[in-house]
């Protein structure tokens, strides 16, 4: 440093007036040695220097190089001591707005108890015991009628018509009490109703019964008066059901007086279940 002192001074006489005296104080001193200091050091390479970083940024916004000399804003902030992703206002700790992810072997979710959870199913945990049913709700709207199904197969043909004797049902037939047959019908297997119809005459003039039976067991009585003179006739009705009989079964009305006759005998079975 004295070195570069003597230097300074005689550089200074040379270029001084006559008579003019030079003081260097102790400041001066300092500075001389710093300049001298710098000037005697080895030039640094201009690429490496610093370059200045420039960019511009927004409050609460945290910063982000997009090359090695500018910021701008990223998507992370803070506000009140709290961080947000994606938010500018931060409600919690930290506030996300999107999806998290947990990647890596057992990474989880760990709480301030110190459980942590890994997957969805420890995070629902096992389903409770079922609780007690609550009360039936009000019945709902009735809603629209379906579609009309398929027809289903047809049924067995029934027998559509009565079956009538044709015997005896115009003829005169002579009765006493052997109980002939008036009237009679041959029917399919099956079941029936049975209406049989004659006219009973009294021949003698005396008073008598007159009495007509179905061969299925049903019969019907009726007294025939007797008069002055013979050939009084008088309808008699009777009528039975006869169930689940075989395939050509036949069915016949027979009828008895002490002296007398029938006229006119019907027989009529109308199938109520019969089989063809």
């Amino acid at each position: 440093m004295e070195e570069h002192l003597q230097q300074l001074r005689q550089s200074v006489r040379k270029k001084r007036a006559p008579g003019t005296r030079i003081v260097v104080g102790a400041g001066a001193a300092v500075l001389l040695a710093v300049f001298f200091g710098i000037s005697s050091q080895k030039e640094v390479d201009a690429a490496n220097f610093f370059f200045p970083i420039k960019g511009e940024g927004r409050a609460g916004a945290i910063a982000k190089f997009v090359d090695p000399f500018t910021i701008t804003n990223s998507v992370i902030s803070e506000a009140l001591g709290n961080i947000g992703i994606g938010t500018g206002t931060p409600q919690a700790k930290l506030d996300v707005l999107g999806n998290v992810r947990i990647e890596g072997a057992g990474s989880g979710l760990v709480f301030a108890d110190g459980s942590i959870v890994h997957n969805r199913a420890e995070l629902i945990g096992p389903q409770g015991p079922q609780g007690i049913p609550g009360p039936q709700g009000p019945t709902g709207a009735v809603g629209p009628q379906g579609p009309t199904g398929p027809t289903g197969p047809a049924g067995a043909t029934g027998v559509s018509h009565g079956y009538v004797s044709v015997s005896n049902s115009d003829s005169f037939v002579a009765l006493d009490n052997s109980f002939p047959t008036v009237a009679s019908v041959t029917v399919p297997a099956g079941s029936y109703l049975l209406f049989g119809k004659t006219w009973l005459q009294n021949t003698d003039g005396s008073d008598q019964d007159g009495i007509c039976n179905l061969s299925t067991g049903d019969h019907t009585r009726v007294r025939l008066g007797g008069y002055n003179s013979a050939g009084y006739f008088q309808s008699v009705v009777v009528q039975d059901m006869a169930v689940n009989v075989p395939d050509g079964t036949t069915i016949s009305m027979t009828c008895a007086t002490y002296n007398g006759g029938a006229e006119n005998s019907k027989l009529t079975a109308i199938p109520v279940n019969a089989v063809n």
